[in-house]
């Protein structure tokens, strides 16, 4: 049961079967067999399965909770063990995007030197993707599934994207009422070295896909988002990265009833990334830890895949 517990809690957290499946190297077929297993034994119906869409049933969410503290338990008597055993020390490398890095990883990596004072930490906020074969890094944080079988990965939380902009702005320039007025208007967006930028909007089954002329642009979020509080113009930011602004009034949401994305598939899953050499050192393990602990998040619906 403890299995089919582990399985069901990963198909709420990736939204999918086949996701869940991916992750965790098994057929789509295997993960269905284990959740059918465990709603039989526990004798009541935890998911809604749609064509598209997964929701849990009230008693779903109760039952999802419970496997959570069940397995969080289990994983921090396991853990227990590895510090007592293994004194967490070395050396650390780690590869994310820039907004994510000053927002979260940066205040976590001075928490986790107070805990680990023998600890050496090295922080690379480049957006461009690190081959963590190639480089110095033993861990990655970054958007979508990765494409490399050989990496080990734990999806961390949903990064849903927002349009926003200060209500300055909004005041003294034209109205925004579909995804195509946008061309007329300052957008900010990130750099694409001789690439087009393009923003991507859904509503239900309406997908718009528009061509953006940045009149400011840069490689990371962070000035992206001064930019917009300046009332420079729009842009296309996570939202859990501007959640004080908007209740505070600073920033607004454009186009609140469009999905936007800056890609196609709009996968924002924020996933955590490792080298299998990486794997046994304690300082890895450590941090790993810390980092799903400040990270993982699971929203109340999801789209399944």
């Amino acid at each position: 049961m403890f299995e089919a517990m582990e399985q069901f809690v990963r198909v709420v957290e990736l939204g999918s079967f086949s996701a869940a499946a991916e992750s965790l190297g098994k057929k789509p077929s295997s993960i269905t067999r284990k959740v059918n297993q465990l709603e039989h034994e526990v004798k009541t119906k935890l998911l809604i399965r749609s064509t598209r869409r997964l929701d849990l049933t009230p008693d779903g969410e109760q039952f999802y909770n419970q496997c959570k503290q069940i397995l969080q338990s289990v994983h921090t008597a396991k853990h227990s063990f590895v510090k007592e055993d293994a004194k967490v020390d070395g050396s650390l490398g780690i590869a994310t995007f820039d907004s994510i890095g000053r927002a979260i990883l940066v205040p976590l990596i001075a928490q986790f030197r107070q805990k680990h004072p023998d600890t050496k930490i090295a922080i690379s906020l480049d957006n461009n993707l690190s081959d963590l074969h190639k480089g110095p890094f033993d861990l990655a944080i970054r958007y979508g599934r990765p494409d490399d079988s050989s990496l080990l990965f734990r999806p961390l939380r949903l990064m849903p994207n927002v349009l926003v902009a200060s209500p300055s702005y909004l005041q003294q320039s034209a109205p925004i009422e579909s995804p195509e007025d946008l061309k007329s208007h300052a957008c900010l967006a990130f750099y694409r070295s001789r690439q087009h930028t393009w923003w991507h909007f859904k509503k239900g089954t309406e997908h718009r896909k528009i061509r953006i002329d940045p009149m400011l642009s840069s490689e990371g979020g962070t000035p992206l988002l001064m930019w917009a509080k300046a009332h420079q113009g729009i842009t296309l930011v996570s939202k859990l990265f501007i959640e004080e602004d908007l209740k505070d009034g600073r920033l607004v949401e454009v186009l609140p009833n469009w999905q936007a994305s800056l890609t196609e598939q709009d996968n924002a899953m924020l996933y955590l990334v490792w080298k299998p050499s990486s794997a046994q050192k304690p300082i890895v393990r450590a941090m790993i830890n810390d980092i799903v602990e400040a990270l993982s998040d699971r929203p109340k619906e999801f789209v399944q895949a």
